[in-house]
């Protein structure tokens, strides 16, 4: 089977219906669909590209895990959370725009999108789940809105080539490893007073903190340079 056409009187896709079908290049999915299921066509590595219509308000966990032949996938503003796992292992997948009806990026939604090079996270995002963005290794700038409260942990782990990011002053959490391994980390613009910022352990672990220059708001400055983790780093200026 290499191509699939979803009838009217669908409302919905239901578990692990298309698991496995790694033949299946193509497949639409009318407006009669509501929600599609976990599982539902995760395996399918030959699916090129997807639309998921507005109709739809919830992708379940592992919905298009390990569809390696993704290219690029339209997430609707009918979607309210991206299930965990829902799209980890799109190995072709460069580019996501997240919806500003999204307000929960699920855990390892897009973990070991190897290809994944840009994502805009929109400003109703609140929580960035644990491994959300692990090993999206060619992502190489991200900038995290200022309605995220929470960073989970691993969220942009051995994320290699990430060589900046903002993190904003709605931060009040972030998760251990949140960084680690980011090697290629030069620059942090992060906003929030450390003060009022849990920590977990390890955030920054085998960032080049000789290098990377972490860049905070002046009133903040000796703050940072006192808090544990932050004042890691070698180079701690004001913001530009």
């Amino acid at each position: 089977m290499t191509s699939v056409t979803i009838p009217n009187s669908v409302t919905a896709i239901g578990e692990a219906a298309f698991f496995g079908c790694s033949g299946l290049t193509t497949v639409t999915i009318p407006n009669s669909v509501t929600a599609i299921g976990e599982w539902a066509f995760s395996g399918c590595s030959g699916l090129t590209n997807v639309i998921i219509p507005n109709s739809v308000t919830a992708i379940g966990e592992w919905a298009f895990r390990g569809c390696s032949s993704l290219a690029s996938v339209t997430i609707p503003n009918s979607i309210t959370a991206i299930g965990n796992s829902a799209f980890a292992g799109c190995d072709g997948m460069t580019s996501v725009t997240i919806p500003n009806s999204v307000t929960d990026i699920g855990k390892g939604a897009f973990s070991n999108c190897f290809g994944l090079t840009s994502v805009t996270i929109p400003n109703s995002v609140t929580t960035i789940g644990d491994a959300a963005f692990f090993g999206c290794s060619a992502l190489t700038t991200v900038t995290i809105p200022n309605s995220v409260t929470t960073i989970g942990e691993g969220a942009f782990r051995d994320c290699y080539d990430l060589a900046s990011v903002t993190i904003p002053n709605s931060v009040t959490a972030i998760g251990e490893g949140a960084f680690k391994e980011c090697f290629s980390l030069t620059s942090i613009y992060a906003y929030p007073d450390p003060s009022k910022v849990a920590l977990g352990e390890d955030i920054f672990s085998d960032v080049e903190k000789s290098v990377c220059v972490l860049y905070v708001p002046s009133d903040f400055l000796d703050a940072y340079k006192a808090s544990p983790q932050w004042k890691d780093f070698e180079h701690i200026e004001p913001l530009p």
